[in-house]
């Protein structure tokens, strides 16, 4: 069997998906044992509600940033498809740039946030505030970063894949796997 080399461009790329399967494991794993200890041990831990809720905000923009990679975040395609080549490769192009000014937009007001946050912390888990939100404009970031790449993608890309995302399960690859595994499996039984 032959070993595959790691590919740490795909782990690099792929990283915020990553950290947010991990993040949704562990929120998987708070409401199972908060829920396991009220109704099993008449106990409530009021901590994990606090982390979950914490969490599920990282791993919403997390997402966000995720969705950039694979062009799936969100757009109207109903006027790309009836638009000429130039045209769309614009429209896409001038999206994108959108995103960017929004996200350059949005790490402002966080920035003035976890300063207006001071020392103050969690109520319950006593965690700094101002640690909880450093990631929400650090994510922004990483989206633009992600949209300036997607850009040279695009100014590069031909008429047959221009803005074209990778589908999450291609049903076509898997058709066509199928029917050779079929057409294999007949000519040995001709044999």
């Amino acid at each position: 069997m032959e070993k595959k080399e790691f590919d740490w461009k795909k782990f690099i790329t792929n990283i915020d998906q990553y950290i947010s399967a991990v993040i949704f494991i562990i929120i998987m794993c708070l409401l199972f044992l908060q829920v396991v200890s009220r109704y099993l041990f008449r106990h409530s831990f009021t901590w994990t509600e606090e982390l979950s809720i914490l969490l599920f905000v990282w791993m919403t923009y997390m997402g966000v940033s995720s969705a950039v990679t694979y062009r799936k975040n969100l757009r109207i395609d109903a006027l790309l498809d009836i638009v000429p080549f130039q045209i769309k490769k614009m429209l896409l192009i001038l999206g994108d740039i959108i995103f960017i000014i929004f996200n350059i937009y949005l790490i402002f007001p966080f920035l003035q946030l976890i300063r207006g946050l001071g020392n103050s912390k969690t109520p319950i888990l006593g965690i700094p505030k101002a640690v909880t939100y450093w990631l929400i404009p650090f994510i922004l970031v990483v989206t633009c970063v992600k949209l300036v790449v997607d850009i040279g993608k695009l100014l590069r890309e031909d008429e047959k894949n221009l803005g074209a995302s990778k589908p999450s399960i291609d049903l076509e690859a898997c058709e066509r796997e199928f029917r050779e595994s079929q057409n294999s499996q007949t000519m040995k039984e001709g044999e």
